[in-house]
């Protein structure tokens, strides 16, 4: 009979929360292949180089542990979605701190993991989604025309993992279904066949989502959402769950006040933790049910960057309307720094939307009347009451 743990997973995953939050991370979201080098330095884990990009960059794997039950987590297959290769950075130092502690030993006798931090280094320098090639890592999951998606698909494999970890980051746009909250994370098991059937493999994929989102909202309480089950044939996502792999697509997303993405960062890090300990005592696990899955809210796309509430436009005041604004994000290589451009993406009634940043522009006025907002334009743009200026965007920018 397997020797229960003697530790408690709950009091481990609270110290590093609470550890997480005494630290400095930063780091914008535009981690280039040096950057990402430099940021690793300080892990004293070794990485194996498991191959190169179509550029010659490497790609590395870190695996931790010698027990039978395997894990693999992977991140920035798009190469402009750092947040998860951040969090893994930070798992590892936490990690490095307790190799000796009992809890650490009882942990990695039974299972060992594989991560690999950043698959898509080529458009990680660029900070562009797809590879040097210009294929999307993540539609070419039964086509292999990338090395990039090659040598991840043959680690996959070679894994034998229990559970996979598919890490991305999603649009600002999305929030939580019925609600104002930003969905900071979201979840979704791939369906595995056009008719999204829950066999066994897919079933174990829920009950691992049902059971982060529970334990995600320990620190949380807003809990994540969920994204709706499409399948996409040519997705990692999909052709992962075939291979009788459960999977799980962990997205990170944007929070109020919150550019770089640093609760994402951390709630990444703590779900990574979570999935390492529950796998060494996984009979938690089928205490969860379908109708549990069922229950997390769904993703919603209403979400603006700013949402300006009851402006008047026109010269005589004509109509009150709502102006949603969405930042789009431009790398500026010789300052190395993500540069962001506000557009006017909607304008009327907006009631039913949300916002980053909400302001009441009630009893003000779009440009005096002078002007008409045009949709997809660089927002340049004032808004003022009688009382002064509540809002001045110039080419886009806030002033």
């Amino acid at each position: 009979m397997k020797k229960s743990l003697q530790f408690d997973p709950k009091s481990i995953l609270e110290h590093a929360s609470q550890w997480w939050d005494t630290q400095s991370f930063s780091g914008g979201r535009w981690l280039r292949y040096p950057d990402y080098q430099m940021l690793f330095r300080n892990v004293n884990y070794k990485s194996n180089l498991i191959g190169e990009s179509h550029e010659g960059r490497g790609i590395q794997q870190y695996t931790i542990g010698k027990g039978s039950r395997p894990i693999i987590a992977w991140s920035q297959m798009h190469g402009n979605e750092a947040t998860a290769t951040y969090a893994i950075h930070d798992l590892l130092l936490y990690l490095q701190m307790y190799t000796s502690q009992d809890w650490y030993q009882q942990v990695f006798d039974r299972i060992h993991i594989h991560l690999i931090p950043m698959v898509n280094p080529d458009g990680a320098e660029r900070w562009l989604r797809r590879t040097a090639l210009d294929i999307d890592t993540n539609r070419d999951a039964v086509a292999l025309q990338a090395k990039e998606t090659r040598l991840l698909m043959e680690r996959i494999k070679a894994s034998g993992a229990e559970l996979a970890l598919n890490l991305h980051d999603q649009r600002n746009i999305f929030h939580l279904q019925d609600s104002n909250d930003s969905a900071v994370i979201s979840f979704l098991a791939p369906s595995s066949d056009p008719k999204r059937g829950v066999n066994a493999t897919r079933r174990k994929a829920m009950n691992w989502i049902s059971h982060f989102q529970k334990s995600l909202k320990d620190v949380h309480p807003q809990g994540a959402g969920k994204y709706t089950d499409e399948f996409y044939p040519t997705a990692f996502g999909e052709n992962v769950q075939k291979l009788g792999i459960p999977t799980v697509l962990i997205e990170s997303g944007a929070w109020p006040n919150d550019p770089d993405r640093l609760l994402a960062r951390k709630l990444n890090f703590y779900l990574l933790l979570d999935a390492i300990l529950t796998l060494s005592d996984s009979h938690e696990l089928d205490q969860h049910t379908i109708l549990q899955y069922d229950a997390i809210p769904l993703n919603d796309n209403k979400q603006w960057d700013v949402l300006i509430k009851n402006v008047t436009i026109g010269k005589d005041k004509q109509a009150m309307v709502d102006i949603g604004i969405q930042y789009k994000y431009y790398p500026d290589p010789n300052s190395n720094q993500l540069e962001y451009k506000a557009i006017i993406g909607d304008v009327g009634d907006l009631n039913h939307h949300c916002g980053l940043q909400t302001i009441d522009a009630k009893g003000a006025s779009f440009e005096k009347g002078n002007r008409l907002p045009h949709l997809d334009d660089a927002a340049s743009f004032q808004i003022a009451d009688e009382s002064g200026y509540l809002l001045v965007l110039e080419n886009g920018n806030l002033v």
